[in-house]
């Protein structure tokens, strides 16, 4: 596996239409199989991991995933629902680590309240903002 995907040039990099890199993929091999019946992806067949990746069919329940992944994050860890906010969701899908993220914000949290302060709230990085300031535009291609 490491040969394929993990050579120096690949290092980070993202494939396919949904942009995941195997190692994301392989960490939502678990649920996405629970939730769609996909076979499960296994580090020692890197074919089927990149096939699954470049495939838009089988891609896509991977997608969701990861965006399912960060929703229940933030709603566990940090104590927000971001469901309904696409930028939010689209910022971290581009920028990856909700959990570590989530930890951050409710450390954050933790402090402002103990000082006396309003929380922080979750924030749209670029990307983000141009999901929602977009969303009616993406919204009518569908």
């Amino acid at each position: 596996f490491g040969a394929t995907f993990f050579q120096p040039y690949y290092a980070g990099q993202t494939f396919g239409l949904g942009q995941l890199n195997p190692l994301t993929a392989l960490q939502m091999s678990d649920l996405v199989h629970k939730v769609s019946g996909l076979p499960k992806l296994d580090v020692k067949d890197p074919n089927a991991v990149y096939k699954t990746i470049m495939d838009p069919d089988l891609t896509l329940p991977y997608v969701a995933a990861t965006i399912k992944k960060s929703i229940d994050a933030y709603r566990a860890i940090a104590g927000f629902d971001i469901s309904h906010n696409p930028g939010l969701t689209a910022t971290l899908y581009n920028v990856g680590n909700p959990e570590q993220r989530a930890y951050a914000l409710k450390a954050e949290n933790d402090r402002r309240r103990a000082a006396g302060e309003p929380e922080k709230l979750p924030e749209e990085n670029y990307y983000g903002w141009l999901v929602n300031d977009k969303l009616d535009e993406l919204k009518a291609l569908f």
